[in-house]
């Protein structure tokens, strides 16, 4: 090591990303499957309903309680991506518990929002503003931060386009998303700027072969495409 060099202490929650991800790279077979999506659609729907929840419920959607309740309507149609292994078995998990990675001073915490296939996107949009706030602030409950069954982590904003995620153990997979931009791409036979994003799904090849994989991924894109489909 340089003479000089700064040393930050691995301790609190700092030391316990430090073993969690160092213990999942060594135990995951990880794969990684990547898809190019048109979001423009869902971009509509956020920009429509954003306006009508600011009037009635005081709240901002964000991106992130859409693609919760997509996740959640995906997962539940593909139940083996809901999984864990435990010892030489998988065990498909009952609820839908999906955590979302936020990125606070003490370090990266990943509050969940229980039940998630189950809930309004009102109900997903208030619980979400209430777990990440006790997240930033460092007072988040027991219970908001254990027994998630699938992880979202959500780099847009820093205008990251594609990333690798590690799966967050003991779940076994984990959504990678990127940012939206405004690109040329073909739609309908014609060139025409759209709104495009890159999804990144981890996973562990242990549980989940890459086919069913793909098919969640594949599930996941057809909504964002489509998101009207959440109606039905």
């Amino acid at each position: 090591v340089p003479a000089g060099a700064e040393t930050v202490p691995v301790a609190g929650v700092r030391k316990v990303i430090f073993e969690r991800m160092a213990y999942s790279s060594a135990t995951v077979a990880r794969v990684t499957e990547f898809v190019e999506v048109d979001a423009t659609n869902l971009v509509a729907l956020r920009t429509q309903l954003k306006a009508e929840l600011q009037k009635t419920e005081d709240v901002s959607l964000s991106y992130n309680d859409l693609l919760i309740m997509i996740v959640a309507r995906a997962l539940r149609e593909h139940p083996l991506v809901n999984s864990t292994v435990v010892g030489q078995e998988i065990k498909l998990l009952p609820q839908i518990n999906i955590g979302l990675a936020v990125d606070t001073e003490r370090g990266l915490l990943v509050p969940v929002i229980r039940d998630a296939d189950r809930k309004s996107l009102i109900e997903i949009v208030h619980e979400v503003r209430s777990l990440v706030s006790r997240a930033v602030s460092g007072t988040s409950l027991p219970d908001d931060l254990t027994g998630g069954t699938f992880t979202i982590t959500n780099l847009g904003m820093y205008e990251v386009d594609g990333f690798t995620p590690i799966v967050n153990l003991p779940e076994s997979a984990i959504l990678g998303v990127g940012r939206i931009q405004a690109k040329p791409a073909v739609f309908e036979g014609q060139i025409a700027i759209r709104q495009m994003m890159m999804l990144s799904l981890s996973f562990d090849h242990r549980s989940i072969d890459g086919a069913p994989a793909a098919r969640f991924l594949q599930r996941v894109k057809h909504l964002i495409e489509n998101p009207f489909l959440l109606l039905m």
